[in-house]
């Protein structure tokens, strides 16, 4: 196995040999381009072009590297005065998408630009990471995990990266399922740190996923190593699961997601385990029917759907081989509705799961269709562990609120790019 370890002085010089984009001509136009990170905040494109006459339109196209069947490119029209010489610049506020890019995320950019005779110029598409330049990062590698850190030391670090390969090899032998492509794993040295990087987080937060781009980001104390790597594990689980089902048509039920994180964990919490067995003792458990979506605000019903689902999940790779579980996310992949994908791999629906959940924990079977919980799709404020992190999914992901400030959609036919148009256009008056 390869192990890197990577200064950050070599990583930001290269990341700035990156970002800045060489000189293109055609046509007597000629142009020179940046991109400026201010993490969490900003992120700033530059751009210089000169032409024998007056240059007088100006485009700036950019992609964000992550998973999605549809490649989206925004495209804007920043202001400038008409000349034979251009500095112009557009700065993309991540506060406008109601929070910020992950660290380490990758968007792509190219400029389009004319001059008053009618040439064009398009400059080659260039990447520019939205590091968080505010820590001096040290990186390690093994397969597809690269895990970041800047405070512990290499015994630390290692600590966390076995931890998220033992879990990868739990998932990969009992439940069949691995990394489809690299992760990267962002360790902060503590929960305020972390917090500091994103934009409007909530107090509790100690860790968050985001499926899309392959991210985690996560604040480990080096004093409390141990909850980290079950919160590493858990994080990791969700970017595997997300892989492996990803579609444009649906998710898959909150119990399976959070239940296979879970287990990757390795033993269930005690904490959680208490909660399980006083709801058993007390027939009062949650249907799967309710767990299958968002889970309870409530705190305690929140830790008792937790620990619900990771005894879901064991349910089904302990009694069925790990092959039916693989078929099953293979089926979600195809955006089959819960349902159907349970009757088509294991030949029983949401209920019957329920109540053979049920049955191998010495209940009985419900009577009635059992009432659903009211649903809130925000985590419950913690106590410890897994509920300081949370993971973002195609639908609930902070990239895919850019919506909110989105001028108009054009939807190229024939093809699978969404150009989305953005800005007032126009130029400086």
């Amino acid at each position: 196995m390869m192990k890197k370890l990577i200064p950050l002085t070599l990583v930001l010089f290269l990341l700035i040999i990156a970002s800045v984009g060489p000189i293109h001509a055609q046509q007597g136009i000629s142009a020179f381009s940046t991109a400026n990170v201010r993490f969490p905040t900003e992120l700033i494109f530059n751009l210089t072009a000169e032409s024998t006459v007056d240059i007088t339109q100006i485009f700036l196209r950019y992609r964000v590297n992550k998973i999605t069947t549809v490649k989206v490119t925004s495209v804007v029209q920043p202001e400038f005065d008409p000349a034979p010489f251009v500095e112009t610049s557009w700065t993309w506020k991540m506060k406008m998408m109601l929070g910020s890019l992950p660290p380490g995320a990758e968007v792509q950019y190219s400029w389009r630009i004319q001059d008053a005779t009618g040439d064009e110029l398009e400059t080659d598409w260039e990447t520019v990471q939205f590091n968080d330049q505010r820590y001096p990062w040290d990186s390690l590698t093994e397969g597809e995990i690269t895990l970041f850190w800047y405070e512990g030391g290499m015994s630390f670090a290692q600590v966390l990266l076995d931890s998220a390969n033992e879990a990868l090899e739990i998932l990969a032998r009992d439940a069949g399922v691995y990394l489809e492509r690299s992760v990267a794993l962002y360790i902060y040295a503590n929960s305020a740190d972390l917090r500091d990087a994103m934009l409007y987080p909530q107090e509790w937060v100690g860790g968050i996923a985001f499926p899309q781009y392959g991210i985690v980001a996560i604040g480990v104390d080096t004093s409390n190593l141990a909850w980290g790597k079950r919160a590493i594990a858990h994080e990791l689980a969700h970017l595997v699961t997300y892989q492996m089902t990803s579609n444009p048509y649906s998710d898959i039920p909150t119990w399976l997601d959070e239940g296979l994180s879970l287990y990757a964990e390795g033993d269930l919490r005690f904490d959680l385990k208490s909660s399980l067995d006083a709801a058993i003792s007390e027939d009062n458990l949650i249907s799967v029917q309710s767990i299958s979506s968002s889970f309870p605000s409530d705190t305690e019903e929140a830790m008792l759907s937790y620990a619900e689902s990771y005894s879901i999940a064991e349910l089904l790779l302990r009694q069925y081989d790990r092959e039916k579980m693989l078929q099953l996310l293979n089926v979600f992949k195809q955006g089959s509705s819960y349902d159907d994908a349970l009757l088509a791999v294991y030949g029983f629906d949401t209920a019957g799961l329920d109540n053979l959940w049920r049955l191998s924990l010495g209940l009985e079977p419900r009577q009635s269709p059992p009432a659903t919980l009211p649903q809130d799709t925000a985590t419950p404020e913690p106590s410890t562990g897994l509920f300081g992190c949370q993971a973002t999914s195609g639908a609930t992901s902070q990239s895919n609120l850019i919506g909110f400030a989105v001028l108009g959609f054009l939807l190229i036919p024939g093809t699978t790019e969404i150009i989305r148009l953005r800005a007032q256009r126009g130029r400086k008056r």
